[in-house]
């Protein structure tokens, strides 16, 4: 709204400035295109800057905060491609927060029409893959199955440009990994999740996938790496459903068997 209002104060002002100091309409529309540019720039560089501040609160696991942020965000935004992005990114913060049956009540509500949906490709294949993440942690397999496939066909579609697939292919990558551990499935977990840890970027990665590991260390009867691995996500896991798993593991409590929203972070003994 802001960029509308000033564009066309700001373009009036200057297309009636320039035509009255030049008399020529020719330098008065060439003064609306600059000006026109020119507040596209500044108001991009503040979406950018605001895009790095939300960022930055899901790299440090304020989950709440980066919730509260997009919620704002979704009330103001304008267009259905707003709604859409403020709902996706929303949803990742609610699967980490443990509020998974909100997530996926917000991704119910992400659209995508069939005559657009080849131009968007890619959101298709983000939305998936937020889906699966959300079935994982409600333990409803065949459904993060089902949204997993989508990502993998589309993954070996050559309509792809870099880096979003090779992306997308770390993404299946990490989803197979979670999918065999879920399982039961052991043999060889341990090394690929540490490779996965490796190319992680953000805090809620690495403090996802150390708790992971803390998972397959107990399978293995490694209680000093379980260990390890469990006070890193205690110390960096924020306001994530992880850190409160973690909290209880090191405590020797019963982990639920789903995820817990508004979970009762402990931090008396950080």
């Amino acid at each position: 709204m802001g960029f509308l209002v000033s564009s066309a104060i700001g373009g009036l002002l200057a297309v009636a400035g320039v035509a009255s100091w030049t008399r020529s309409y020719k330098w008065a529309l060439v003064a609306l295109i600059l000006w026109f540019l020119l507040c596209g720039l500044f108001f991009g560089q503040i979406a950018k800057r605001r895009l790095l501040r939300l960022n930055g609160l899901l790299n440090d696991c304020k989950i709440e905060e980066y919730v509260e942020a997009y919620d704002k965000v979704e009330n103001h935004v304008h267009g259905k491609e707003g709604h859409r992005m403020a709902k996706m990114n929303k949803a990742k913060g609610l699967i980490a927060l443990g509020a998974v049956d909100e997530a996926l009540l917000d991704l119910a509500e992400v659209e995508i029409p069939e005559k657009h949906r080849m131009r968007e490709m890619n959101l298709i294949a983000i939305l998936n893959i937020i889906y699966f993440n959300a079935c994982m942690e409600k333990g409803d397999l065949d459904r993060a199955i089902k949204a997993l496939a989508v990502c993998k066909y589309m993954a070996s579609d050559n309509l792809y440009r870099e880096p979003f697939k090779s992306n997308l292919i770390e993404l299946c990558k990490r989803a197979d990994a979670r999918i065999d551990l879920f399982n039961g499935e052991f043999d060889g977990l341990e090394e690929r999740y540490w490779e996965i840890l490796r190319n992680s970027s953000t805090m809620l990665d690495k403090v996802t996938h150390h708790y992971r590991l803390a998972e397959i260390a107990e399978h293995f009867g490694n209680e000093e790496d379980r260990k390890e691995h469990l006070e890193f996500v205690v110390e960096n896991g924020g306001t994530t459903i992880y850190r409160y798993y973690a909290q209880l593991a090191l405590k020797g409590e019963k982990i639920p068997d789903q995820a817990i929203y508004n979970a009762p972070v402990d931090d008396s003994g950080k």
